[in-house]
């Protein structure tokens, strides 16, 4: 990964949680919308997970000994779309 990725990925970590202030303002409209994004956000890797499925994973079964079962971090790309896809949907308030 980039360097200036690892940075910005780094900077959001370290900085105050979205979710933990929208519970504790108990704002149902504050709520709404954030579970609104959480949706999208989970919609979104739904989908990568699909196309990673219908082109990456596809191609690794038709070809024997092909390594686009890993991606690019070496992790076993469609355990880990799911597990983003999952951990995400849990993210709703």
């Amino acid at each position: 990964m980039p360097p200036k990725h690892v940075a910005f990925i780094e900077a959001v970590e370290a900085g105050p949680s979205v979710r933990n202030f929208v519970t504790t303002t108990k704002r149902t409209s504050l709520t709404s919308v954030f579970n609104e994004c959480v949706e999208l956000v989970a919609s979104f890797r739904a989908m990568h997970l699909e196309y990673a499925g219908t082109y990456i994973h596809a191609q690794a079964q038709a070809t024997p000994g092909n390594p686009s079962a890993v991606g690019t971090g070496g992790t076993p790309f469609m355990t880990y779309r799911r597990k983003h896809r999952d951990e995400t949907k849990k993210q709703t308030v």
